[in-house]
């Protein structure tokens, strides 16, 4: 079963399925397109595709469907693959697996792939594959819809410009409590990200990335800075410096509290403000199917060094 988004990357799901239409056809894998435009909507066609038997439920967009399908799949029990297309505006959870960004290619992996099992991760209660944010991250997330619909931008350039525009906005910062297996903080935050997937660690080489088959969360908290000491951090995160507001930490399981609703964002959707949110790890929760050649895939490991400058 594909799933699709005819919204995902700007309406790239007409435009891609010819494309992978013909390269299933020529592997002869059956398979069935349906189009699912919001969230409810895919997390109720990936468990009715789970419990109608179907071999596998194929995500058909970006890290909002994968959100969608991996929502619809473990609320109904289902351990059946996942497959990924990636047709979204950014897909940022594909890109820290071994799974081609052509589609063509990617189609071909649907014929021939291998389930491997990777992590998971739950707020309250949604599940997700790749991050659940607030502060500064949720603010962009939501920047980034609003530019999405009002300038029809594609790519990672509308998250780039939704985070330039927040840069450079006064904001108040977030009076949390956050409390792990290991640790606690209290005080203000300008963000509080909990990640499963391995970008957002790895597009900034100064901090560690998750390897998505470790059972843990990384969780990075940036506490409170003025409006240029923010400007002179991020451009420190460009250049690949260590930033000591930066707080990370390793863990399976974090609550955090805060003082009053706060926008939060999951797999880059906003959602609706709350007060308590508690994270869990689930260890290799999601069987995803990968190129044959990915059995027994590791992400490569952090380097010492820049695991010792992070920290």
């Amino acid at each position: 079963m594909l799933l699709g988004n005819p919204y995902s990357g700007g309406g790239r799901l007409q435009e891609a399925t010819p494309t992978v239409t013909r390269v299933l056809r020529a592997h002869g894998v059956a398979h069935e397109l349906r189009q699912a435009a919001t969230l409810s909507a895919l997390i109720d066609e990936a468990s009715r595709a789970a419990d109608a038997g179907f071999g596998a439920v194929v995500a058909f967009g970006g890290d909002g469907t994968v959100n969608g399908v991996v929502n619809g799949l473990l609320r109904a029990g289902a351990r059946i693959p996942m497959g990924i297309l990636p047709a979204g505006t950014a897909n940022e959870f594909v890109r820290g697996l071994p799974i081609p960004r052509s589609l063509t290619k990617a189609a071909r992996v649907l014929a021939d792939g291998i389930p491997v099992a990777i992590d998971a991760a739950r707020i309250n209660d949604r599940y997700f594959m790749n991050i659940f944010g607030i502060g500064l991250d949720a603010r962009v997330a939501a920047g980034a819809s609003r530019l999405r619909s009002k300038l029809s931008m594609r790519g990672r350039a509308v998250y780039y410009l939704a985070g330039l525009l927040e840069l450079v906005r006064d904001r108040e910062p977030i009076d949390v409590e956050i409390v792990t297996e290991n640790d606690s903080f209290r005080g203000p935050v300008l963000l509080a990200a909990a990640v499963n997937g391995r970008m957002y660690g790895e597009r900034c080489p100064s901090l560690p990335a998750p390897s998505l088959r470790d059972g843990l969360i990384d969780l990075y908290v940036i506490q409170n800075m003025h409006r240029m000491r923010s400007l002179n951090a991020a451009l420190k995160l460009a250049r690949r410096s260590p930033i000591p507001e930066i707080m990370i930490q390793r863990c399976r399981h974090v609550h955090i509290t805060t003082s009053q609703d706060v926008e939060i964002h999951v797999d880059g959707n906003p959602m609706a403000g709350v007060r308590e949110m508690t994270i869990t790890a689930i260890p290799r929760g999601v069987p995803i199917l990968m190129p044959p050649d990915a059995v027994g895939w590791r992400p490569a490991p952090v380097s010492p060094e820049v695991a010792t400058a992070s920290s």
